[in-house]
């Protein structure tokens, strides 16, 4: 019997050892709104339910184990949820396959070194310029920002770096290094293999990043390179993001621009916005974006927003937000749209009212 306490005694203080020095979290976001939008075209209008609008709905496992030495072993899964409908995941990959952990998968190491992580993550850009998206990356999926700045959205380019077919701002099979901060100033470093044959350019991805933040002021860019599937063009991108936080507003901008190689286009965003606090617990944002096609072909779109927050409390936001989207030309169903999924086929302009809420747990 004494033996059995013993045993029992020390099982419970290695449980409660592992406990202390692992842990893992289950987090999300549930966002959806309702959306009614005007088309000055054949379209008509249409009213709707869209799931992430002020932030892309998820939901995610992230867990560390603490090794001594400030060595510590990490892992991330994170997948898109669309519950509007209650589907979770979208494409990814060179055949298009829906996966649960799109956003994320990844397992790493980090210490005083930085962090060193493996799997599907975000591209650089995400993590140090598209801090400063004037709308923090609302409506994603009309966003300039990530559907141009982005610049691995195949529905848009075509299948360059080792996104494949995937959805836009993440790239598969990489490893990203991310150094510690020195005063405010540090770097990234990131390579997606393509896994192809007879060429390691092929579908490839080669990224860096520099950011610095200190006080109220925060400054990034970023740089990347990406091949088509056969190795023949190269997508090459670059962009900086400004932020400012003054004692009532914090003011972003950012301007970020790609070019390929062969045809010679380029497309350019420019985007500038601002968060205003009005009371505790109200904050209105206005932005504006212009994209620009040169090249080989000319083109302008501008977008328009103003989004009012109501704060319930730190993980609970209401939102009403109007947007406003224009084009040079009517948008036709072969060429670019630069204001992708915004407006329509046959339109030049559209007008959008949304109302949701947003929580986070």
């Amino acid at each position: 019997m004494k033996k059995t306490i013993l045993a029992m005694a020390v099982l419970a203080a290695c449980m409660s050892t592992a406990s202390a020095q692992t842990s893992v979290t289950i987090y999300g976001i549930v966002d959806a709104g309702l959306t009614h939008t005007t088309n000055d075209g054949p379209i008509g209008d249409r009213t709707t339910v869209e799931a992430g609008q002020l932030q892309v709905s998820r939901w995610g496992f992230k867990g560390t184990e603490d090794l001594g030495g400030g060595l510590k072993a990490r892992f991330g899964l994170e997948g898109t949820l669309l519950n509007d409908t209650g589907a979770a995941g979208v494409a990814t990959g060179a055949v298009p396959t829906t996966a649960l952990f799109d956003r994320e998968a990844t397992v790493g190491l980090s210490g005083a070194f930085g962090s060193i992580d493996i799997g599907r993550q975000n591209i650089l850009g995400i993590g140090s310029v598209g801090l400063a998206d004037p709308l923090g990356l609302a409506f994603a999926a009309t966003s300039p920002n990530v559907l141009f700045g982005g610049m691995n959205h195949a529905g848009v380019y075509g299948a360059y770096g080792a996104n494949g077919s995937g959805s836009a701002l993440r790239q598969s099979n990489s490893v990203k290094y991310v150094s510690p901060t020195f005063s405010g100033l540090g770097f990234a470093v990131m390579r997606a293999f393509g896994e192809q044959g007879a060429g390691i350019q092929k579908s490839s991805y080669q990224g860096a990043s520099v950011f610095y933040n200190a006080g109220p002021f925060g400054v990034a860019g970023a740089y990347a390179r990406m091949k088509n599937n056969l190795d023949t063009d190269l997508l090459t991108s670059y962009g900086v993001g400004l932020k400012y936080s003054l004692p009532a507003a914090v003011i972003k901008g950012t301007y970020i621009a790609n070019k390929f190689d062969v045809s010679q286009r380029k497309i350019a965003v420019i985007g500038v916005g601002v968060d205003v606090p009005v009371a505790p617990a109200v904050t209105l944002t206005g932005a504006f974006y212009n994209t620009k096609r040169s090249g080989d072909l000319r083109d302008d779109s501008q977008q328009y927003h103003a989004i009012a927050k109501y704060a319930f409390s730190k993980r609970t936001v209401a939102y009403g937000a109007y947007s406003r989207a224009n084009t040079d030309a009517v948008v036709t169903a072969t060429g670019i749209n630069l204001a992708q999924g915004f407006v329509a086929v046959g339109s030049d302009q559209a007008n959008r009212f949304t109302a949701g809420v947003m929580h986070m747990f």
